[in-house]
């Protein structure tokens, strides 16, 4: 079973806005679309990583917000993240979030904050105010549009790969696209 959805039609995003990290020019984008509460998008944060040590300079990840309904801490992690984001921490508080992953309240949220050295109360307030819900309802909307309703789920230059799938999975894909 191929858990790349229709190689033929080649799906497009747009990742100007989006965190990113690895090689600016990489010729490999990985367009990430996660919950901070989901267990198997947990799983395959150590595959971001060693695709990101494996092809330093062809492969790069941009990370997308989808939190499910059904996971109750998901959206303010989404609206966390996005605050990180916009403070310029974004990893730190990924990372954070991911390996604290059954502690994800409103009061855990903020001590992640202020230990990856964000502006705890500057997060509090836009979660309070409810800052970033429009940002992450575009991200979500963004997941609908290409047809991802689950997490996690990956663009791979442009295919869609569904599922937390072994490491030989992704560097089938991208050095099928290198």
């Amino acid at each position: 079973v191929s858990a790349v959805v229709d190689p033929a039609k080649p799906i497009y995003l747009q990742i100007d806005a989006l965190p990113v990290r690895g090689a600016a020019d990489a010729k490999v984008t990985i367009v990430e679309f996660s919950d901070y509460e989901c267990p198997f998008c947990s799983r395959v944060e150590p595959t971001m990583d060693e695709l990101l040590k494996a092809y330093p300079n062809d492969v790069r990840v941009a990370f997308v917000n989808h939190p499910l309904g059904f996971h109750k801490n998901a959206m303010p992690a989404a609206k966390a993240a996005v605050a990180a984001f916009k403070q310029g921490k974004f990893w730190e508080m990924h990372a954070k979030m991911f390996a604290n992953q059954s502690a994800l309240g409103i009061e855990d949220l903020k001590k992640y904050a202020t230990e990856v050295g964000l502006d705890a109360a500057a997060l509090e307030k836009a979660l309070n105010e409810n800052k970033y819900a429009e940002a992450v309802k575009k991200d979500v909307a963004a997941a609908g549009a290409v047809g991802i309703s689950g997490t996690p789920s990956f663009v791979i230059n442009g295919k869609l790969l569904i599922g937390a799938q072994p490491i030989d999975a992704f560097k089938k894909e991208i050095d099928a696209a290198l």
